[in-house]
């Protein structure tokens, strides 16, 4: 069972260079981690969906690694799916 996160990030440079934006887009959807990547306007300009089976903190620090990172921010990190009964038993022991 993995975690699925949310990540917010904030690029370098603006919008005005498509290629830049692009090339982003596409070195983030090369990681098997990462499950979508949105381009979106307001407090970040890509909103990204992961799905790490170890820590996502890990995939978080490849991220935040890529020159064209200007910041990151975790919005949420939680289960990719519900535990089973004895899964659950097992967690709140």
């Amino acid at each position: 069972m993995g975690n699925k996160a949310y990540f917010m990030i904030n690029m370098e440079k603006r919008f005005s260079d498509d290629s830049y934006y692009l090339e982003a887009i596409r070195e983030l959807e090369a990681m098997p981690e990462v499950e979508a990547v949105k381009p979106v306007s307001g407090v970040c300009d890509l909103l990204v969906t992961v799905d790490a089976p170890i820590r996502v903190i890990l995939v978080a620090n490849k991220i935040q690694a890529k020159k064209w990172v200007k910041s990151l921010h975790v919005l949420k990190v939680g289960p990719t799916e519900a535990p089973k009964p004895a899964e659950r038993e097992l967690l709140e022991a």
